[in-house]
């Protein structure tokens, strides 16, 4: 009797929502459906809308225009299952942007977006574990029964948008686009890692973010912390840091937020040092591993962290030009004539539904809000940084020694196999005989790792003022 209830409701709501679609067509040029899901998302989230268009249009828009990108290249072909998963993280991007708008309605002007973004170390120490569990929970949730990790499908998104969202005008709005979406997923704001605190130190390795607090080890095969035995594209989750690269140091930062627009900060335009995507690439090195794999890096976790500070960088960036009297949502570039694959015009890839200008728009940006960078005396309250009296900034704690750091030469090994030694550590002795004798030199292929525009750059940054 009960599945004959549930049967007959069904086929009820479906008539009713098939007939008000009809309804809606029937009114002709009174109305129209949205032609973006931007669009959609505009008229769902307006409270003045009725309810019987919302419900029709939210069903018109998932089906419409949210569907898996089949002009590119997968890691692997998507089951119906994965693909509906997808369709069910946008419907909670949609809701999330209809929460935020009934806040803006209420007169309490302390009430702030949900996505709240800190810094990884900052207190309450509850953010991160909050990020860190809900990461375990995508990953080891499965779409359907031995199905795949909801956390690898949204991850795998990256590995087919190398193309269309990196070396040029929509690395930054494109990336803007993913955070939103895998923070849906999560249900739990990113915390940004701001590398900046690390680089301070004598030694950023030896940083208190390397532990099983935070990150887990740093060498090697990833086997303490939140992220232990991940399971990633390249094998099991590992790193290889400070092996090369750089992290982000505040005179960089300053000369980005120097700049007055996006294009001298964006490739191709950008001089070398004044690049933001290099800068950000220096970070995917010196993490090395996984992280230093252009199509796998959201793999670990660190990536949204990270990928979150330079969102970070980049809202900074846009205040600055509205003070400046540059609007932000309409500075833009188009693609140069070297670089394709760019249009801002155009569908972001992977992320259909959206396009790339969508990552400009005022309404994408006031989904988040950035808790303040730690700054001297305080740290963010951190007991996991502290004040640089003769410097006045902050820096990381150093982990215990006696905590795990994880095997060098492990790590070694590993980025050999997946093709991400460079041939400087190469040349410089870095691996021993065996490994030479084993042939443990860019075995993979089909790696990709991230360019690093100037290996001078830490050297050149330090002596900008």
């Amino acid at each position: 009797m009960c599945k004959l209830y549930v049967y007959v409701v069904t086929l009820f709501l479906t008539y009713v929502s098939c007939r008000t679609t009809n309804n809606l067509y029937k009114q002709g040029p009174s109305f129209s459906f949205p032609k973006t899901f931007a669009e959609c998302t505009d008229m769902i989230v307006n409270p003045s809308t009725p309810k019987y268009v919302v419900q029709a249009v939210q069903s018109r828009c998932l089906d419409g225009f949210i569907s898996v990108d089949h002009t590119h290249r997968w890691a692997r072909n998507m089951t119906r299952d994965e693909q509906n998963y997808i369709k069910s993280v946008f419907r909670k991007v949609i809701n999330d942007a209809a929460q935020l708008n009934k806040l803006r309605h209420k007169r309490d002007v302390g009430l702030f977006p949900r996505r709240l973004r800190r810094e990884v170390r900052a207190a309450p120490y509850q953010h991160w574990q909050n990020y860190a569990r809900n990461v375990r929970r995508l990953k080891y949730e499965t779409i359907t029964h031995n199905g795949r990790s909801k956390y690898d499908v949204l991850a795998d998104i990256h590995s087919i948008a190398v193309i269309n969202a990196h070396d040029g005008p929509n690395f930054l709005p494109w990336h803007r686009l993913y955070l939103i979406l895998m923070e849906s997923a999560l249900g739990t704001p990113i915390p940004y890692w701001e590398s900046t605190i690390d680089y301070e130190m004598e030694d950023p390795v030896q940083s208190i973010l390397w532990t099983a607090k935070y990150f887990g080890n740093g060498y090697g095969m990833v086997k303490t912390g939140p992220f232990a035995n991940f399971d990633t594209p390249l094998g099991k989750l590992f790193r290889n840091i400070g092996s090369d690269g750089a992290l982000f140091n505040k005179p960089g930062v300053n000369m980005l937020l120097s700049k007055f627009r996006l294009q001298q900060i964006s490739e191709p335009m950008a001089d070398m040092q004044a690049s933001v995507e290099g800068q950000h690439n220096g970070v995917h090195i010196w993490v090395d591993g996984v992280m230093n794999n252009l199509e796998s890096s959201p793999h670990d976790p660190i990536f949204f962290c990270h990928h979150a500070f330079v969102d970070f960088i980049w809202e900074l960036f846009r205040k600055q030009q509205i003070t400046r009297g540059i609007d932000p949502a309409t500075d833009t570039f188009e693609q140069p004539a070297n670089v394709t694959f760019q249009d801002i015009t155009e569908v972001a890839v992977g992320l259909r539904g959206y396009y790339n200008n969508d990552g400009y728009s005022y309404k994408i940006a006031n989904m988040v809000k950035y808790d303040p960078q730690p700054h001297c005396p305080t740290c963010a309250g951190s007991q996991d940084l502290y004040c640089d009296e003769r410097k006045r900034v902050c820096v990381s704690s150093r982990r215990d020694p006696r905590e795990f750091a994880g095997q060098p030469e492990e790590a070694m090994e590993m980025a050999m196999n997946n093709g991400m030694m460079n041939n400087e550590m190469m040349n410089n002795g870095m691996m021993n005989n065996e490994m030479r004798n084993n042939g443990m030199r860019n075995n993979n292929q089909n790696t990709r790792p991230f360019p690093f525009y100037n290996r001078d750059m830490r050297v050149r940054m330090d002596s900008v003022h």
